[in-house]
């Protein structure tokens, strides 16, 4: 087993794996068809014996199921002779003579089933055995295709399974019907465990043509061998050096083959690969970038040392501009600093920008950064070390030109290349672990710097400061381990949690607030529908109704949130509303018009008191009680008239007001809410006045006409615009009419925030950068955060037309580094070309004498929003 290349062995091990779930769906399949023929026999005989077949291999299916990949990984490593030696008997057609020699009967309906296994096997994996057999004798180092050398062969599979077949405890019929069921099945297995098995094969670039494996010389070897074992220490910078932290086969937890290898646990040097002119489009940057890389235990052929060599000695030959240049930033135009900051272009920034060396110190010349990047590839003794470094490139340059990041988050990205580089160098593939302390740091950074959207504002400067000193350390230390951006995230991380900490405690006060307001609607509607289904509503008036199914059920609702005693009906809320029904009714009222002016004073009290519990300015019922106090002037007049037949006249002659009129059965309906209800103390604490509030006639306009209490809420909830901003959004909301014809509306960008969403958002005359905390079970209220823990709640309504008028504009602020690895996927699938230089292949600002630019002031581009998955 040892004896085998390491693909080998990685492809046994996956179809051993493999065959155990497949055996079981064969199991399964000839289950189905035996039942299937069992209830269709009409033999009594027949169907014992169809019964007893699948009912016994379903109790043989735990055993054959966990015995399989044993067997079969046996069968792989067996010597081909061997196996042929022993499978003759089964494998091959009986011949005429056959038939007259001397075996048991039952061997010889033994060695026939085999056989028929076999063929049932061979034309559903025809053609993908054909392709598998090429890879399989290159991978085994066969100068030709010799299918019979397939360590994999069908024959494998077919024997192993006829073995455990002709090892059970069963009747050769029985035996027989399993054989054909179960290897009826078995040919669609293989065919995908083949299919697999191929791709696992090219992933590793086995007949490859992309690269090419050097056969270095005897002399070149002895001399890199004497180099190593002269005292020369592991993982010098020397080409071709060896060690490095983790190298070799065993710092991936692989067994090294002893072909593979040399005794001093130097690469073979007939394992050498030349990357002195490798393209990221190449199936060895692929399938170290998809799949981890087979290959990247390699050694390196001495051809990519003579390339580095040659590309070091021409950097270092440039001219050094020295410390001097750049150590301030250049002058930024004055019209850029005054533009509104979510309406800046966003200014070019790649891996070749020069950064200001006051802030980065020497690593803020990309002259520098290039020079420590191509020494690290020539201090490289494995194919995956040199991969590790590109990948890093081509990351750190994505994530420099993301237009979401502010100019200076990315420029410190660009000047961590140096110590993310030395990452690569002891784990080239820590950027697929999300989990991994240097992608954590990035990605950590990219998603603290969302909470600001002006890079020069005073509080962005007091967030990037401690990054930056952060970066500019880590680039000072010696990375040997993962342990350092730990310690830099940590630190980074205790600053934000106290900043955030002095924000918490009233952010978590708005969060209940709204919170219990919600679920009180909540309780309060279904308060109000339990209400609605009372026996004793005929003939009470609709003023009275929406009172009970708004605001008093509100109030209800209330007590029985608040009430610490597990009472049924706190403070007697509920008995209330049967004093109120009866009050209201005319045809008792005018029988007992002493119970009622008996009644009335308490029955005014207990309402305001339940009232008072929700806080509610008392102004804002007195339209009710007014209404009630009309209801009850019949009942009243009767008592102070001297006679009923007087009272009665009198009465009669009074008009009836409209509002005493019965509700109607659709006003009987219990509605709930469109917005939960609040308090005016609590919107202001909501942050629900930043703007001047729309009058209530306006906003009726503007929506359907919900219950009275609700009305209240939205008028006092919506706000209108900024009147330093009314025309301009106008003449905004106009132009882009045309464009939300064709793109989204309001309403799609608004379903798109979920908690956690940033958005710009225009409050008090400024560009706020605001934070989605809190949103309405219904999404018919949202609460956002600015800076400084500042609520900025509005209606949903409200919302879309600030995002109609781009006066709320959503950020997409999702995985940076995810999207940044997406780009350079896209970048390295086949057909797509490496830049030159590692940046991506978008246009490079120039100056007025045709050089690159050292900063320039691009468009804002809209930002790739999505996820491909492969490596996260």
């Amino acid at each position: 087993m040892a004896s085998q290349p390491y693909i080998l062995q990685k492809c046994f091990k996956d179809a051993s794996a493999a065959a155990g779930p497949a055996l079981e769906r064969c199991i399964d399949y000839a289950v189905g068809v035996l039942q299937e023929a069992e209830t269709k026999s009409l033999k009594a005989k027949q169907r014992d014996e169809l019964a007893m077949a699948w009912r016994e291999l379903l109790k043989l299916r735990p055993v054959w199921v966990a015995q399989y990949p044993r067997d079969v990984l046996a069968a792989f490593n067996t010597p081909v002779d061997a196996a042929r030696a022993g499978a003759a008997p089964a494998a091959r057609t009986l011949s005429a003579g056959d038939k007259f020699s001397l075996v048991d009967d039952d061997e010889l309906v033994q060695n026939i089933e085999s056989s028929r296994l076999l063929q049932r096997v061979l034309p559903v994996v025809e053609q993908v055995l054909s392709e598998l057999d090429a890879l399989m004798s290159s991978a085994q180092g066969l100068p030709n295709v010799s299918p019979e050398l397939n360590p994999v062969r069908p024959d494998a599979f077919a024997q192993a399974l006829r073995r455990m077949i002709d090892e059970a405890q069963a009747e050769p019929d029985t035996r027989m019907l399993w054989s054909r069921h179960v290897g009826a099945q078995l040919g669609k297995e293989l065919k995908q465990i083949y299919t697999e098995m191929v791709d696992t094969l090219k992933a590793a670039n086995v007949q490859s043509a992309s690269y090419r494996v050097l056969q270095t010389p005897a002399s070149v070897t002895a001399k890199r061998i004497s180099a190593r074992t002269d005292g020369g220490p592991a993982g010098a910078g020397g080409p071709g050096g060896a060690g490095g932290a983790g190298g070799g086969y065993g710092g991936m937890g692989h067994e090294a083959p002893p072909g593979g290898l040399l005794g001093d646990g130097l690469p073979d040097p007939e394992q050498y690969y030349d990357l002195s002119n490798y393209e990221i489009s190449d199936a060895l940057f692929q399938d170290f970038l998809f799949h981890g890389g087979s290959n990247q235990q390699q050694g390196l052929a001495p051809s990519y040392y003579a390339s580095v060599d040659e590309e070091l000695a021409n950097l270092r030959a440039e001219p050094d501009l020295g410390p001097q240049f750049q150590e301030t930033e250049p002058p930024i135009p004055q019209e850029y600093l005054q533009m509104p900051a979510v309406d800046r272009p966003a200014r070019f920034v790649d891996v070749l920008s020069q950064l200001s060396s006051q802030v980065w110190g020497a690593y803020g010349r990309s002259r520098e950064r290039a020079i420590l990047r191509t020494q690290l590839k020539k201090d490289a003794t494995r194919v995956g070390q040199v991969l590790g470094l590109e990948v890093v490139r081509k990351l750190v340059n994505q994530v420099a030109q993301d237009p979401r990041l502010l100019v200076p988050v990315r420029e410190s990205i660009v000047a961590l290349e140096p110590s993310l580089l030395r990452l690569a160098m002891i784990d080239p593939r820590f950027f697929s672990d999300e989990r991994h302390p240097g992608r954590r740091l990035m990605e950590r950074v990219a998603e603290r710097s969302f909470k600001y959207n002006d890079e020069f504002s005073p509080e962005f400067q007091a967030f990037f400061q401690p990054v930056a000193k952060a970066f500019v350390a880590l680039n000072d230390r010696e990375i040997t381990e993962a342990q350092p951006f730990e310690s830099a995230l940590q630190q980074l991380e205790s600053q934000w949690l106290e900043q955030d900490r002095d924000e918490g405690g009233q952010q978590q006060q708005m969060l209940q607030a709204m919170q219990f307001a919600e679920e009180r609607q909540a309780k309060a509607d279904q308060i109000a529908w339990d209400l609605s289904n009372r026996s004793d509503l005929d003939h009470v008036p609709a003023v009275v109704l929406d009172f009970l199914y708004g605001p008093w059920a509100l109030a209800m609702a209330h007590a029985r949130m608040t009430d610490k005693t597990d009472a049924i009906d706190p403070m007697g809320l509920g008995s209330v509303v049967a004093d109120l029904i009866w009050s209201v009714k005319t045809e008792f009222t005018l029988r007992q018009p002493a119970k009622l002016l008996e009644m009335i004073p308490p029955l005014i009290r207990e309402l305001r008191a339940g009232l008072d519990l929700l806080g509610r300015d008392q102004r804002e019922d007195d339209a009710f009680f007014e209404a009630l106090m009309r209801l009850h002037r019949p009942a009243l007049r009767l008592r102070r008239a001297k006679n009923r037949r007087d009272a009665e006249v009198e009465s009669g002659a009074v008009p009836l007001d409209a509002e005493a009129l019965p509700a109607t059965p659709e006003q009987r309906k219990a509605k709930a809410a469109a917005l939960p209800w609040l308090a005016r103390q609590d919107m202001a604490a909501a942050g629900f006045e930043d703007t001047l509030p729309t009058g209530a006639a306006q906003l009726e306009e503007e929506l359907p006409a919900p219950p009275a209490p609700v009305q209240e809420a939205a008028g006092a909830m919506d706000f209108s615009l900024d009147p330093a901003l009314a025309a301009g959004a106008s003449a905004a909301s106009s132009a882009e009419a045309a464009v939300e014809d064709a793109g989204p509306t309001p309403a799609d960008i608004l379903a798109t925030l979920v908690t956690g969403s940033w958005a710009d958002l225009y409050s008090k005359g400024r560009w706020l950068r605001a934070q989605l905390i809190w949103a309405s079970s219904k999404g018919t209220l949202f609460m956002f955060v600015s800076h400084g823990g500042q609520p900025h709640s509005m209606t949903k309504r409200s919302c879309e037309r600030l995002i109609r008028e781009r006066l709320l504009r959503p950020v997409d602020a999702h995985g940076v580094v995810a999207n940044a690895l997406d780009a350079v996927a896209r970048e390295a699938a086949p057909g797509k070309g490496r830049s030159g230089d590692g940046a991506a292949s978008q246009p490079v600002p120039l100056d007025d004498d045709g050089n690159r630019a050292g900063k320039a002031y691009l468009p804002r581009r809209p930002s790739s929003t999505s996820q491909m998955g492969i490596l996260a």
